[in-house]
């Protein structure tokens, strides 16, 4: 087994979707994607008060999936499919965007009702290969429960994308990837296999861990190398993290907004799509 070292370190900037604070962990001023992940964005936790335009009114995707991790609270997924799904914590959400969708999102007017409630999330996007960017919309959710878990000790790992340890996530993925949710106790190692052909990085939410000679807290985002077949790091203070990667699309990624495709027309094409209805229409 060949450790894999590390690339870059980078520190997430704090920024606003609509009326939330987040963190924006990827893309980064000096990285622009881990292939075939294109943007982290980690939310809260937030205290969300008791307010109606505490959400992320109708807007479409077109190119790429949306995944939403919710690691607390409740949050509602709206589209223009006719789908309507709360998520609560521990839960996934996961649209194909594809030839394009529309979408609103939020806390539940439930969790909103008598304000004070916490809400923690990850929202990941995630690239499409150009032969799949014209897929039909799709929506699916996943339970907390059907997600497996592995606790052995002191660290715990939850496995949302992939397999570990002889569990599989029961999400199947356009192309290979791997995605663990992972809580590790202060003092503890942890080596993570990965295939040799994936990209890989970890995200730290809180605490503080070491891999090789480098540093890194929470708020960072830690790349690594595409070479070696495992990754490793010890925690030097008790630690909550994502583990994540895939096998890389290499292809030309050109975005506006919420439109990722390969060219300038095709982005073109996908504005047009939205503005003649061809994403559907949601009110809220």
């Amino acid at each position: 087994m060949t450790t894999r070292t590390v690339a870059i370190v980078e520190t997430a900037t704090n920024e606003r979707v609509g009326t939330f604070k987040i963190k924006n962990v990827l893309p980064t001023r000096n990285l622009k994607q881990i292939d075939p992940f294109l943007l982290v964005h980690h939310m809260g936790p937030l205290t969300i008060g008791a307010a109606e335009e505490a959400r992320i009114p109708p807007h479409p995707h077109a190119g790429f999936e949306v995944v939403t991790y919710l690691l607390d609270g409740e949050f509602f997924h709206r589209d223009s499919r006719g789908h309507d799904q709360v998520a609560r914590g521990g839960d996934i959400n996961w649209m194909t965007s594809g030839a394009g969708i529309t979408h609103s999102e939020g806390p539940t007017e439930s969790f909103l009702k008598d304000g004070n409630g916490v809400v923690q999330l990850l929202q990941i996007w995630i690239n499409l290969p150009s032969d799949k960017k014209k897929l039909d919309p799709s929506f699916r959710h996943y339970a907390s429960a059907s997600l497996p878990v592995i606790e052995k000790e002191n660290k715990w790992i939850k496995i949302l994308l992939g397999e570990y340890d002889g569990k599989k996530s029961p999400i199947e993925t356009q192309t290979p990837l791997f995605l663990f949710h992972v809580k590790i106790k202060k003092g503890e190692l942890l080596v993570l296999p990965v295939p040799e052909d994936h990209s890989a990085a970890l995200y730290i939410m809180n605490g503080k861990i070491k891999v090789l000679n480098e540093e890194a807290k929470a708020g960072q985002l830690v790349d690594f190398h595409m070479e070696g077949n495992q990754l490793a790091f010890c925690a030097t203070e008790d630690a909550e993290l994502i583990a994540f990667g895939g096998l890389p699309i290499k292809e030309k990624v050109v975005s506006y907004g919420p439109f990722v495709m390969n060219s300038f027309q095709e982005v073109q094409e996908a504005i047009a799509d939205y503005e003649t209805g061809k994403m559907g229409e949601l009110d809220f």
